[in-house]
């Protein structure tokens, strides 16, 4: 009797982190999904060792229903996967994002590792006044064109964009009361429209569903928009969530994550949770991305590297 409850206890604490979150508590659990299952695999490893084929049994069914879970979210609408030869132009971009952390003093660090990415467009955020004031006197020099809003009302809301090209039709949007920088980047002769969103962190019942209703303005918005296309942030979400899957189904845009990026928290390095993107339209092709090493945040930057499709 005790395996057998043994056996419906390991499956049924394991449907957590594969059914729809319905709760703010839900959600923050279902982010340790990829944790979860190495533990339940650890377990079942642990337990042959020791011939309890019971809790073998149990704890490998429920990494495997996890894995199945994540699978099936992780290849929900996913794109073309044609090779880079089908998007074969000479339009090369690149990208960097950081949430610096608002309360960050490391500026010389941090500001160091955004420009030896070589992005041709940094976004920051939880940009407070100073950290606007020592972005613009480190990075005008290379980044030319830029656009900062600081938002006195919660100083972790602001917002940066730098570029080495023209910025044009730039624009703060304010959803669910918290600012987004919309604009077009002017590359060689190619428009690309970017969007820069900064979501809340799932932290109550109202923050979870505040969250949740921003990345559903952003879907919205990115759906009018006819050029190639990058949204880019911190989302607090994780990639197997349904509202990220929601927002890929009704935008197509794509995720840029290839492999296992983790961002938050910095500390924890590859056993942290995804939660900063670079959404991309199908007019491009990820050739690269990967997190970056953190200077005193709690997130580590991101950086991708995109060839732009080919009109011809």
């Amino acid at each position: 009797m005790k395996q057998k409850v043994g056996v419906v206890l390991y499956l049924s604490t394991a449907l957590i982190f594969v059914l729809p979150p319905e709760s703010y508590f839900h959600d923050i659990l279902q982010s340790f999904a990829v944790q979860a299952m190495i533990g339940y695999l650890l377990i079942g490893l642990l337990a042959a060792l020791f011939h309890r084929m019971v809790t073998t049994g149990a704890s490998l069914s429920a990494a495997l229903l996890i894995a199945c879970g994540l699978y099936m979210a992780q290849s929900f609408n996913v794109g073309s996967t044609a090779n880079i030869k089908a998007y074969e132009g000479d339009t090369i971009v690149r990208v960097a994002h950081f949430n610096v952390l608002c309360n960050n003093s490391q500026f010389k660090k941090t500001i160091s590792s955004a420009l030896a990415t070589k992005a041709d467009l940094l976004s920051f955020q939880e940009v407070t006044a100073q950290w606007g004031e020592e972005l613009e006197k480190r990075l005008s020099e290379e980044y030319p064109y830029s656009h900062i809003v600081t938002y006195e009302q919660e100083p972790g809301r602001g917002l940066a964009v730098f570029s080495r090209y023209p910025l044009e039709n730039l624009q703060t949007i304010y959803w669910e009361g918290l600012p987004n920088i919309a604009g077009d980047l002017q590359l060689q002769d190619k428009t690309i429209h970017f969007l820069a969103s900064h979501t809340l962190s799932p932290r109550s019942r109202w923050r979870y569903r505040q969250r949740n209703e921003h990345i559903r303005q952003i879907a919205r918005y990115i759906k009018t928009v006819d050029d190639p296309v990058l949204a880019i942030g911190d989302f607090n979400v994780v990639p197997w969530n349904p509202v990220i899957q929601e927002l890929r189904a009704t935008t197509h845009l794509q995720d840029s994550h290839t492999g296992w990026a983790p961002t938050f928290p910095a500390r924890l390095q590859s056993i942290g949770i995804p939660i900063d993107y670079i959404f991309h339209s199908r007019d491009f092709y990820c050739k690269k991305f990967e997190a970056l090493p953190s200077f005193g945040s709690d997130h580590r930057g991101v950086v991708g590297e995109y060839l732009l499709k080919s009109k011809g």
